[in-house]
């Protein structure tokens, strides 16, 4: 089980999706997934997922009929395997710490 999912609704974002997924990818902590939910897309977000797919196992994508990010986010979340979920845009940007600081911050918690 990873330690974190990170859930991406995507809607017609070939154009966009390479930088969030490569952040995300070059992050310092790497216990983690990528949920990806294409929300019916009609570009080419399926085929540059599947790229990525290719090179990296933690990504996972799902494809569902146009029902807007909410329901996108609900979908993912439901084959999502992570103790924790973050839910990230399908433009944003992921500094390479982002996820060991959030690991650091979860384990003083739990102390």
């Amino acid at each position: 089980m990873p330690f974190f999912s990170i859930i991406i609704p995507a809607y017609n974002r070939a154009h966009l999706i390479n930088q969030p997924l490569e952040s995300i990818l070059k992050q310092d902590y790497d216990d983690f997934e990528i949920v990806i939910v294409d929300d019916g897309s009609t570009d080419h977000t399926r085929e540059t997922i599947k790229a990525f797919q290719e090179k990296d196992a933690r990504i996972k994508y799902l494809y569902q009929q146009n029902a807007e990010r909410g329901a996108a986010r609900n979908s993912g979340y439901k084959i999502s395997a992570g103790k924790y979920v973050i839910f990230f845009d399908s433009d944003d940007i992921m500094c390479p710490n982002h996820l060991s600081a959030e690991d650091a911050l979860d384990r003083r918690e739990q102390r």
